[in-house]
């Protein structure tokens, strides 16, 4: 015991000897209760008044099964029943509670297991066990149960009983260094001879727990129930690790019962032996052997299998394929955009540079329109197709989920992931790239408009006028000009000026009468 508290007082002060039984919500302690030690078993009861928020309480019974009071004990036998939280954390007041509910249901549900021993703790995949002074604690929530966890009864191991195969493995699969100890030994040895069950094809039960290896000939063992082996369990906890997996656990279990059964040696004639006696000296040698089998079953398959896995390649290709060629056109459609903003700004700019007339209304509302109408479009577009490359990215996920678990993780990534990956950083980077150039193009097309109109009309303002004298000297009455629709009169002269027509004439040239 690590020290004096609480419970740990509790059971002190009641003296020797004290019978301890419990389970994991439950703990009934028997002793005597001197005069000399009343104090002391009242500052314990206080403090389980305390802690009844937390799920700790107490009380007190007589040897007739009555509940009593401390003011009424004198030097008796008592039973001190004690009721402690069950969910996160659990609670053993000693190693033989511990070990007696290692197989019970809630420890699934359990983070940490504390005990009242001395001893070096441990922790498993699924919980630790630390050494505990008896202080009242307060709960942790309860875990997760985890949705990728193997139960081997289902398609591995055939348990008649319905019992000997852990349902849970993990909780006897160590995790980091080994502990000592009393409690130590005895989690080790139950883990022993639960994590045996996993390396056979069936278990049942006769006269005792029985288990056979389904080779090429039938091998029968008695389970036994300690394994004398000092290394046995490093090897088990190896082989469970390597068996534990869910893409292929009935494939590696197989090569590896196969192995086991081929190398373990007939047992002499009229005698028995144990399974956990004789596979620490086989197994070693037969999981080198199996993991040598899975990589051949992996690598080198029969020929339909190699064809399926073709087809199978090819349609994961396919649908890669597919999403990459959406995203390119999803990434020219941007493009195609500042095409029409550039289109609808050529076409503008040629009928202002046509026209003499003024910035007017119509000019300035036929620009706000256009850029309205394809920042819109683009925008639309820009989001509807986010929308559904997201979708289909998602609906490949799912599909990939069953089927990229018969490829090889480096396969996956150069055939699936990698291209998909890239195409997706082209399609931002170029709706980015889009964005701005819209901003810039939106600025080019609105200063334009403003500013072609007033550079026409300032060029106009800046250009000299040109006169060209005609004088009719015929006396035929007025000299129409047809071709220029003026008409000059007998005996005038006329002006005109560029502002109504351009007319060319050289500077020496005098004036020479119009027939």
């Amino acid at each position: 015991m690590n020290s004096k508290k609480c419970l740990g007082s509790l059971i002190d002060s009641l003296g020797s000897p004290v019978n301890i039984r419990e389970t994991v919500e439950r703990i009934d302690i028997f002793g005597h209760v001197s005069s000399e030690n009343i104090s002391k078993v009242q500052a314990v009861i206080n403090e389980f008044s305390q802690m009844e928020s937390e799920g700790w309480a107490i009380s007190l019974y007589d040897g007739e099964s009555s509940e009593v009071s401390l003011d009424s004990i004198k030097d008796e036998d008592i039973t001190f029943i004690v009721l402690k939280p069950s969910v996160g954390r659990l609670f053993f007041a000693s190693s033989a509670g511990f070990n007696s509910s290692l197989d019970e249901e809630l420890l699934t549900r359990a983070s940490e297991i504390l005990v009242l021993d001395s001893f070096v703790g441990f922790k498993t995949q699924s919980f630790r066990v630390l050494p505990w002074d008896g202080e009242l604690l307060t709960s942790l929530p309860p875990t997760e149960p985890n949705s990728d966890a193997i139960d081997p009864r289902k398609g591995v191991v055939r348990d008649l009983t319905g019992q000997a195969v852990p349902a849970d493995p993990y909780r006897w699969i160590l995790v980091g260094a080994e502990g000592s100890g009393e409690t130590w030994n005895a989690w080790k040895n139950k883990a022993t001879k639960n994590l045996a069950t996993l390396l056979v094809s069936d278990v049942w039960k006769e006269d005792s727990l029985k288990v056979s290896l389904n080779g090429s000939r039938k091998r029968t063992f008695i389970l036994g129930d300690i394994c004398i082996e000092k290394n046995a369990y490093a090897q088990i906890c190896q082989a469970a690790e390597w068996l534990l997996v869910r893409q292929d656990i009935e494939a590696r279990h197989e090569v590896l019962v196969r192995r086991l059964a081929a190398i373990v040696r007939d047992p002499d004639t009229g005698t028995e032996v144990t399974w956990l006696s004789v596979l620490p000296s086989i197994l070693k040698e037969a999981l080198d052997g199996a993991r040598l089998d899975h990589r051949a079953y992996v690598r080198s398959k029969s020929a339909d299998t190699v064809k399926a896995m073709a087809e199978l390649r090819k349609a994961v290709g396919d649908d890669v394929s597919r999403i990459i060629d959406r995203v390119h056109r999803l990434s020219t459609s941007f493009v195609v955009g500042l095409a029409a903003l550039a289109t609808g700004l050529g076409v503008r700019l040629t009928l202002l540079t046509a026209k003499k007339n003024n910035w007017s209304t119509a000019g300035t509302l036929f620009c706000i329109v256009v850029l309205a109408i394809t920042w819109a479009s683009i925008i639309l577009q820009r989001h509807i197709s986010s929308k559904s490359l997201a979708n289909e990215l998602r609906h490949m996920r799912r599909w990939h989920k069953n089927v990229h678990i018969a490829l090889t993780r480096s396969d996956y990534k150069d055939l699936a992931l990698r291209p998909i990956l890239d195409a997706v950083k082209l399609y931002k980077k170029t709706a980015q790239f889009t964005k701005h150039g819209m901003w810039i193009a939106s600025f080019i097309f609105l200063a334009l408009f403003i500013a072609t109109p007033h550079v026409q009309q300032d060029a106009q303002h800046d250009t000299p006028q040109q006169e060209t004298k005609v004088k009719n000297t015929s006396g035929a009455g007025a000299l129409p000009l047809t071709s220029l629709g003026i008409e000059v009169k007998p005996g005038t002269e006329t002006k005109i000026t560029t502002d109504n027509y351009v007319i060319k004439k050289e500077e020496n040239e005098s004036e020479k009468p119009i027939k």
